[in-house]
Parts: structure tokens; sequence; C-alpha cells
């Protein structure tokens, strides 16, 4: 890939964010990627200049992704951009917040402002990615009925009204309601639009950071601390171990279905959904389902030096718990990229060996 190939990538400090800019400069993209703050930037800049010395990675300081003119300056530097993948804003959590503050404005501020600065000075743009969520996908409501089986052609029937009462319904809500607001908008007007768009809807993400620092200096994403809290569990704990769970991938993967529409024509228009274990020749569709059981199971099963310390659990209950979770079915992504998504538990070892290394560390 020549380096004259340049990509805008948002919120570039996220856990998917950074294995997307990873594998960009591994194929030696031109990179911008915009954070909140320069401390992060000074950071991504410094740690990927140690993994790609040859590659080229601007890191530009966007506090406000919400701002109506956050993205101009970054279009006006760069009006040379060709792609842009838009990873999906963190909620703003607090304790006076509304959920709307909190969820809606900036799934949604963040989404329309950057789609607005290409129409207005992105001609040269001819890929957009958004990051989307599995929360765009699913139906709650139908979860436990064997016809509700959630696709790439699903979407969440909750309005914004039915969920903003409620905070997890409420982040739910917002993620559908930024992936309808980015398809609406490409629709209203792709008669003045160069580029094809696309989303990803990934579910529970697990897998290791790019940057072992991650663990060492943020707050651990949610995942990890699923990981951490099967971890600190007793040999005596008797379970049952049947919460948390869900539909589960792994972040590379995620990471990866950002970038192939940059090179595969066929994924323009379409929503990526990546799961655990699917599109590989031999594959439960159990296999993108978990639960705290399945990763005490592994854990035991991968590292001997937990040998004892982690108690055993009832595969009878876990299994029961597992078979009332979603039904999902994502071939459609799998024949369209081609590709073979990691097992739960090959992600799940790689996240806890940095996990085991963190904790480590800060015990010693």
């Amino acid at each position: 890939m020549s380096m004259d190939e340049k990509v805008l990538v948002t919120g570039a400090s996220g856990y998917i964010a950074l294995h997307i800019v990873n594998i960009l400069q591994s194929e030696r993209y031109h990179v911008v990627a915009t954070v909140n703050s320069q401390n992060k930037a000074d950071q991504m800049a410094n740690s990927f200049e140690h993994y790609y010395p040859y590659a080229v990675l601007d890191v530009v300081v966007v506090e406000d992704a919400t701002s109506e003119s956050a993205f101009e300056k970054v279009f006006e530097d760069h009006p040379d951009i060709q792609h842009v993948i838009h990873t999906a804003p963190t909620a703003i959590a607090g304790t006076e917040s509304t959920t709307e503050a909190s969820f809606l404005i900036p799934a949604t501020e963040g989404t329309k402002n950057v789609l607005e600065s290409i129409k207005r000075h992105g001609q040269n743009v001819k890929t957009v990615v958004v990051t989307s969520s599995f929360a765009a996908l699913m139906d709650l409501q139908n979860a436990a009925d064997p016809k509700c089986v959630i696709s790439e052609k699903s979407w969440n029937p909750i309005t914004w009204e039915e969920a903003k009462g409620n905070e997890n319904r409420a982040y739910e809500a917002s993620k559908k309601v930024a992936e309808q607001l980015a398809w609406n908008y490409y629709e209203e007007n792709k008669g003045h639009l160069n580029f094809t768009l696309t989303t990803v809807n990934p579910p529970f993400v697990f897998g290791p950071h790019v940057f072992e620092w991650k663990l060492e200096v943020d707050e651990w994403n949610t995942t990890a601390l699923y990981i951490k809290k099967a971890l600190e569990l007793s040999p005596d704990d008797l379970g049952p171990f049947t919460k948390p769970c869900g539909i589960c991938c792994d972040v590379r993967d995620a990471a990866l279905l950002h970038v192939l529409p940059l090179r595969n024509p066929s994924l323009a228009g379409k929503r990526l959904f990546p799961v655990n274990g699917t599109g590989l020749k031999q594959h439960s569709y159990e296999d993108g389902k978990f639960n705290l059981q399945r990763i005490i199971n592994v854990l035991n099963a991968t590292f001997p030096e937990l040998e004892g310390s982690l108690p055993v659990g009832s595969q009878a209950e876990n299994q029961s718990n597992l078979d009332k979770l979603t039904r999902y079915n994502n071939d459609e992504t799998c024949s369209l990229t081609g590709m073979e998504f990691k097992s739960f538990a090959t992600t799940l070892r790689d996240a806890a060996v940095q996990i085991l290394k963190a904790t480590s560390k800060r015990q010693a």
C-alpha cells in the first residue's frame, strides 16, 4: 500500500481504534488520527513510532467531537484524505448527566459532524466506515424466541423515547439512532457525495490491547474487567457463573472489518457483524456466546499456573444459560469478507496473558 493513501481515524485512542491504526500502519497507509488530549496524542505517536519507524502518522487533538466545527481544520489541513474511519465516541458519564448528554449527543453529533465536514471539505474521500454496535442490531424483548435470529439486516426495535429513562437501554438506543443517522444522511445526500458508507456492528469485544501500557494507565475496558472478575474468584465459590453474558468478538477481527472496505468495493453499503468462531471450517454458533463460566473454563484450560485457584462451576448451568442467549447469523459478513473469526478460546487467552502480566506488575 502506497503511503500517499491517507486515512482519517477519529477517536483513535480507543480500544478498537488503536487496533485499526495498527493495521493501517502495518500496511503503510498515511494515517491522520484524532484524539481528545495532547497527552494521548504524545503517547500514541511515541508508541507507534517504535512499532513502525517507517510509517507516517499524524496525531491531531480534537477536544470535542460534538462541536459543529470539530473536524473542519482536520480536513482543511489534509484535503487529500481518501478514507475516513469514524470510531464510536466514548459515552460521557456523570452523576448529574442526563442520558441524552451521556449517550445520545456524543453518538449522534460526532457522526453528523464528521459527515458534514466530509461533505464540505472532503472532496477526495472515497470510503467512510462508521463504528456502530451490536446494540443497533439486538432485540432484547424477543431474544428468547427461537425465531428471533439477529443478522446484518436486523435493527433494534427500541426507540429513544422508550429508552431514555434507563441508562443501559439509553446506550443501546443511542447506538441505533447514531447508525440510522449515518445511513439516512448518506441516502439523502448521496447525489452530492463521492464516498461509499459501511458500518461495523461488534458485540462485546474481547482481546489484547495493542499496547500493554493501556492496562497500566487507563481504566480497564469492560471485557478486561470481566476477565479480572473471573481471576479474583475463590476456588470455593459455587456460582452459578452465568453473568455477565452476551455475544462476543475479537478486537482484532473487529478492527480488520473497519479496514477491509478501503480495498474491497463489495463491502460498500454493508453492515458488518463480527462474532467469535464464525467462518471457521469447523465452528459452532455457540462459540460466539460467553458468560462468566466460559471465561473460567478457558482460564482453567489454558493457564496451568492457575490450577486450583479458580472455581470449577457447573457446566450444566453454563450450557442452559448459553442456550437462552440471542441467536445470531453473520453468514453475510463471512461470505463477503472471507474471514475466519477467531475462536473465543484464542481471544480470551490472548487477553488474559496481558491481564495476568498487568496484575502481577501492580502487585509487585
